[in-house]
């Protein structure tokens, strides 16, 4: 056996045991995200997601996602679209005219205390009031943007699984 042959068999040796290896950690990939899917709380699944799908990640890192997601059975699929859709609906998009509200209750209550010396106590609740509002309504509006392009994701993958099995 010459050289180059010794080569070639310990290079395809070791080709192997990467794909071994990568087989593995894609099976145990994709049984974490069959549990995550099928049994974490709605702020948990949402937080999973963001993190596995946040921008700024190289390409064949989001290309093993879709991978990973494209993997999964028809009915854990149709359970997480199920799941997002109702998330979604149950993060009420008229909740955004809240936005423009808040500012306004705020104004007639600042009229409404004629703002001197005596009354800054009640400005100062009422300002930090209006303040938590407006960062529960925007986290909320930060929650309904990653389950509307997860929910997306993930009809777009079934559709594409379903194409392909015919």
């Amino acid at each position: 056996m010459g050289k180059k042959n010794k080569r070639a068999i310990k290079n395809k040796r070791q080709n192997e045991k990467i794909k071994k290896l990568d087989n593995e950690n894609h099976t145990k990939k994709l049984k974490e995200l069959e549990d995550v899917i099928y049994t974490y709380r709605d702020k948990e699944l949402l937080a999973y997601f963001l993190k596995e799908f946040k921008y700024g990640q190289e390409k064949n890192y989001y290309k093993k996602n879709v991978i990973l997601l494209y993997n999964l059975e028809i009915e854990c699929l149709e359970f997480a679209i199920a799941r997002f859709s109702h998330m979604d609906n149950s993060l009420d998009p008229v909740r955004r005219n809240l936005m423009a509200i808040v500012p306004l209750f705020a104004a007639f209550l600042t009229v409404a205390f004629n703002v001197n010396e005596n009354k800054w106590s009640g400005f100062i609740f009422v300002t930090v009031s209006v303040l938590i509002v407006l960062w529960l309504l925007d986290k909320d509006r930060k929650d309904r943007i990653v389950t509307g392009y997860m929910l997306k994701t993930f009809e777009q993958v079934k559709a594409r699984k379903e194409k392909d099995e015919k």
